[in-house]
């Protein structure tokens, strides 16, 4: 086993190692350039004073504006006095000294501002230096702040003289023109509250616009066209399908498919009290039978057939506090994972709690909880549910190095299958609603009669994974990853007694119930604009028992367990929220009959 978990450790104790010198580099204070805006409002997600929302809210609204609403913002939560807010540029604070000039109704930005470049240029001068210096070194410098630190360094301005200008120009200048450029910005920035870009606003907007449907309503939605080639390897063996009512029906293992899928997704947020946020979405479904849970791909070439739309999303969120949220309904998966457990298409059904109190400095606890009925069964009392519970730890620097790490344990109830009585369906329900293939499976009917097949084994399932950001290169990020997970349910003992079989129907004589996915990506987190790239790869080892077959990733080796391979792709920007990606997927069977899977996806996805 030492020698299947190899990369697992390695990159386990890679993590470790860089987490450890990165986070010591950042407590010793190491010297990093001034922050960027978004860089504040990261920083500020990371620590919990602003959420999710309020960061992406802050990000979207352009200019001056985004510091006036900031400081009205952390001055609502209390960070700020009223005080302080003032002398960072609320509305209504007087300048500590006039504002800069306007050309017309267009008031200069701060960091054009002549009048005090000109007083600059007078210092120089005192210094017994030649204003044609000044002209020429400083060339092409709007940015006041740039030429006393130029100033500095090159002794025309002692250490004091500098940071006097400096404090003089912020909390003057500075301060007045943002001020004065609020007020000329207030009709653009009222606009872009109309057209529904703002959730969070300060309380001059809000008495505007007070009950508009703008401010409690996000829509959003994304399209994907994927190209789909399947590869199998003609020497591939017989493998039944364990999801049809006919149990010796087989799937396609030797004939090379290729087909067009499509997958559409409309969401809408809405607000509807300081607390809670109600969430549907609506997305396209497979056009086969049974339906799937870890697929929204409608699949093209059914003679120009309309497309179902399913309910995807249906959610009521309470959060009384920034740390703290409980979903109840149908919603996103609230783990920290990847796709070594859930296909990243699952949505819960259920009820789920989750806390996330900052600790201390940059760091940050998250504890989540759930229950999800997995199966409601009409003549039985013994209803299939799942029980999930993760705890993970956070660490976040300003997005110059990001850290997280949890352990969750996944338990399934009632989920073992149970053998009919002579004649009798009543045990039917043991049987799984979907499956995919790999695991395990016992027949639940007795000698003589027409087989069906549910799980042999029970899945409790310890899953434990991290991954590192490091981005010290912004915009570019290289993120590390890492997954193992174990079914601690498997008894071989009781597995055997039952009857066991693998996907070739043989007996199963051996416990495989690990899994394990290192991975990296290089690039920009998210691709969204023309240019922007990302390329990543990973290498993941599933064993047929490892997790329920049911519920993970759908792509790699089509779906199931028992699967080893590799995963690398591409990710480039074509436009604003309009990129191109691809995937190859190449897997083989880690044991039983020979099934070679090699699969190429080529999509272009767009999103609003």
């Amino acid at each position: 086993m030492m020698s299947r978990l190899a990369p697992l450790l390695g990159a386990l104790f890679l993590l470790s190692s860089l987490t450890a010198s990165a986070v010591a580099a950042e407590e010793q204070g190491a010297a990093a350039p001034a922050p960027a805006f978004s860089s504040v409002l990261e920083l500020l997600r990371s620590k919990q004073i602003i959420s999710d929302a309020e960061a992406k809210t802050l990000a979207l609204v352009g200019g001056e504006t985004q510091t006036k609403t900031l400081v009205e913002l952390l001055k609502s939560k209390g960070v700020l006095s009223p005080e302080e807010a003032a002398k960072v540029g609320a509305p209504g604070a007087p300048p500590a000294s006039p504002a800069p000039e306007a050309v017309g109704e267009k008031v200069l930005p701060p960091s054009q501002d002549p009048k005090f470049i000109a007083q600059l240029r007078q210092i120089w001068v005192k210094h017994k230096n030649r204003a044609k210096d000044f002209d020429e070194w400083f060339a092409g410098i709007s940015d006041p702040e740039e030429i006393i630190a130029r100033m500095r360094v090159m002794g025309a301005l002692s250490g004091p003289e500098a940071d006097e200008l400096e404090r003089r120009y912020r909390d003057g200048y500075l301060t007045g023109a943002i001020s004065a450029a609020l007020q000329a910005k207030e009709q653009d920035y009222l606009e872009r509250v109309r057209k529904g870009v703002a959730w969070e606003l300060d309380e001059k907007i809000k008495d505007k616009f007070k009950g508009e449907w703008s401010q409690r309503i996000k829509l959003s939605g994304d399209l994907r066209v994927r190209y789909e080639k399947d590869f199998f390897d003609p020497q591939n063996g017989t493998v039944f399908n364990p999801s049809t009512s006919n149990p010796l029906q087989t799937l396609n293992t030797t004939v090379d498919r290729q087909a067009l899928k499509l997958r559409a997704r409309l969401a809408m947020d809405a607000k509807v009290g300081d607390d809670f946020q109600v969430g549907i979405g609506l997305a396209s479904d497979t056009n086969r039978s049974p339906g799937s849970p870890v697929s929204t791909n409608a699949t093209l070439g059914d003679a120009f057939n309309k497309k179902a739309i399913a309910l995807d999303k249906a959610y009521l969120k309470w959060s009384p506090d920034p740390a703290f949220a409980a979903w109840a309904g149908r919603f996103p998966a609230p783990w920290f994972c990847t796709d070594l457990v859930w296909d990243p298409d699952i949505n819960f059904d259920g009820v789920a709690l989750q806390y996330r109190p900052h600790v201390t400095g940059q760091w940050g606890l998250f504890l989540t909880t759930g229950i999800f009925p997995v199966q409601e069964v009409e003549l039985s009392q013994n209803d299939k549910w799942l029980f999930g519970s993760q705890v993970g730890a956070q660490y976040g620097s300003g997005g110059r190095f990001g850290a997280k790490f949890a352990v969750a344990y996944y338990d399934f109830m009632n989920t073992v299958g149970q053998v009919n009585d002579l004649g009798s369906t009543l045990k039917d329900w043991t049987a799984p609603a979907f499956q995919q293939k790999g695991n395990t499976l016992m027949n639940i009917e007795p000698a003589g009669s027409a087989a069906k097949y549910a799980y042999a084994s029970a899945f409790r399932e310890l899953n434990l994974n991290g991954a590192l950001d490091l981005g010290y290169w912004d915009p570019v990020h290289v993120v590390l990853s890492a997954d193992y997970v174990n079914n601690l349910g498997f008894k071989l003992g009781d597995v055997t007694a039952r009857g066991g079989v693998g996907p070739d129907l043989q007996p199963v004589t051996t416990k495989e119930t690990e899994g394990f996915q290192v991975g990296i990506s290089v690039g920009y987190p998210q691709v969204q604009e023309l240019g922007e790239w990302r390329g990543v790869f990973s290498y993941k080892y599933l064993e047929r028992d490892a997790v329920m077959d049911a519920f993970t990733d759908s792509d790699f080796h089509l779906g199931g367990t028992n699967a080893k391979g590799w995963i690398t792709g591409l990710d480039l920007g074509l436009a604003k929220d309009v990129w191109l990606s691809t995937r190859w997927f190449s897997a083989n069977e880690i044991s039983g009959v020979p099934l070679s899977i090699d699969v190429l996806h080529v999509n272009i996805n767009a999103k609003f």
